[in-house]
């Protein structure tokens, strides 16, 4: 038992320095190292017909394997990653592509809400987003030139511009200096560049 709770409680010592070095945190895996912290203190303190050196050693073999076992694992997965490389893999973000074609009414309202300067911000993951982008079209869209990618992750992302505009959910539509949270209609669309100022 003694040897088990050292192993456990060199293990879990070695996983919560990689912690650290990832700089994550991790509630259940301190509460795991103070559980193989206490097994130990539980073994140590149990009756025993050895020597408290034969005692230390058992439980210094155990944590020796266990800091062996740690270091080859560790090692073989080499060094830490960047965020950045951790990102690669995947990149930049994209939202779906839009299907639908544009209305001649979703065209005309698109010339309106880019003559007027609006901003519709949202996210490449927004169900919200995609579905007003449907509502709009792929030419009025493409067209409008006014979506903000407000995701970090985002290809072309502006988050920093999204937080100064305070954007709070997606989408997001921004008229005059006034925002329209939501996702809208034709007709609540233009109900809103109505009401702006």
């Amino acid at each position: 038992l003694l040897a088990l709770g050292g192993g456990m409680a060199a293990f879990e010592l070695a996983l919560l320095v990689r912690l650290l070095q990832l700089q994550a945190a991790c509630g259940l895996c301190l509460l795991s190292a103070g559980l193989s912290a206490a097994v130990l203190a539980l073994a140590w303190r149990l009756p025993s017909t050895r020597r408290t050196d034969e005692d230390a050693v058992l439980a210094g073999c155990g944590a020796a394997l266990a800091a062996a076992a740690a270091a080859a694992i560790f090692s073989a997965q080499g060094s830490l990653p960047t965020p950045e490389e951790e990102m690669a893999p995947f990149g930049e973000r994209s939202p779906a592509p839009i299907a639908s074609h544009s209305s001649r009414r979703a065209l005309e309202l698109s010339e309106r809400l880019a003559a007027r300067g609006a901003k519709m911000y949202g996210a490449w993951w927004c169900s919200h987003c995609a579905g007003q982008k449907e509502t709009l079209g792929a030419e009025a869209m493409g067209e409008g030139g006014f979506y903000v990618e407000c995701s970090p992750d985002g290809a072309g992302a502006e988050n920093e511009r999204c937080v100064a505009a305070g954007v709070k959910g997606y989408p997001t539509w921004e008229v005059g200096g006034q925002l329209f949270p939501g996702e809208k209609d034709l007709s609540e669309l233009e109900e809103m560049l109505s009401s702006a100022k």
